[in-house]
């Protein structure tokens, strides 16, 4: 069962949800659809894991582990998937599948997993961030050099698979503009997309407003995370967290988000990260309340 089409004159930015908040729950994804279903979005975003193992030489080999995530491409059924989603009445908005890039040997088997995967039941993006620099002897300058030679192999993987390939703001080089729009000026908007963190960019000491505004025209998908005002301390000193509160419920604002979004005409969906299905499910109202009132706000300004 497809998703209904959105009334004529609503807005086209559609409301999801980060399967995050079903880590409390720790079901299987038929499980976490479902809930998502019941709290009443129309798309869903999962995290993939493929695991990894690499031989470093005769005596030492690396293993990589998750202890979370909803999908395995390399053990689940597409057809399965695509099944459950569609009895859900629910899309795929996009995957995580933070594999570091900073890391190439294990960053790019995972994504390109993933990017198969996502080929297979039909996702339209995959995203990933950078992973923490090594700050203590990596130079940002070298460490943005090493990003790009990873995301070479990713973004020709994901168009050759007709997927949009995005970077997640969440780590030292994506969470600085600086970094940020040289990255920009190396892939251009038919290569590389942005998932545009609320909450990571909050806490990164930017306005995400202001920030959002600039970069609007690569943004392919939202992370819609609000922060409590508990972590108010932290900001300027961390670049991202797992996730948030309830839209409206922090001290991000998001009213200013969604207005900046649907004044640059922005079609995606803003992917609701939080902790809980109680604090989802209040966040949509929130959001299709400041949907409507920002589209009505557009069709019909106020003087000023």
């Amino acid at each position: 069962m497809e998703p209904p089409a959105p009334a004529p004159g609503t807005p086209r930015i559609h409301c999801g949800v980060g399967l995050e908040c079903d880590r409390a729950a720790a079901g299987p994804f038929e499980a976490a659809i479902d809930r998502a279903a019941e709290a009443g979005f129309r798309y869903v975003e999962p995290f993939l894991y493929t695991p990894v193992q690499l031989e470093l030489n005769s005596h030492q080999r690396v293993h990589t582990s998750s202890p979370y995530h909803h999908l395995n491409p390399d053990a689940a059924d597409p057809a399965a998937v695509r099944a459950a989603l569609s009895r859900a009445g629910l899309r795929f908005s996009a995957a995580d599948a933070h594999g570091s890039l900073l890391l190439p040997q294990i960053a790019v088997l995972q994504l390109t997993r993933a990017i198969d995967f996502a080929a297979a039941i039909d996702c339209p993006i995959v995203m990933s961030d950078e992973g923490p620099v090594a700050s203590e002897w990596m130079p940002l300058d070298r460490a943005f050099d090493v990003l790009c030679f990873t995301l070479e192999p990713v973004i020709a993987h994901a168009q050759a698979r007709g997927v949009r390939f995005a970077l997640e703001l969440h780590n030292a080089l994506t969470a600085q503009p600086k970094y940020l729009v040289r990255l920009l000026e190396r892939f251009g908007p038919a290569e590389l997309g942005i998932n545009f963190d609320t909450g990571n960019s909050f806490l990164a000491g930017n306005d995400p407003v202001a920030l959002l505004r600039e970069l609007v025209d690569r943004v392919i998908h939202v992370h819609l995370k609000d922060i409590p005002a508990s972590q108010l301390p932290l900001r300027g000193k961390v670049t991202g967290t797992r996730v948030g509160v309830a839209a409206g419920d922090g001290v991000v604002d998001v009213v200013g988000v969604v207005q900046a979004l649907v004044r640059a005409g922005y079609a995606g969906v803003l992917s609701v990260e939080c902790d809980t299905w109680e604090q989802a499910a209040r966040s949509r109202v929130f959001l299709e309340n400041a949907l409507t009132a920002a589209s009505a706000q557009l069709q019909h300004p106020v003087p000023v």
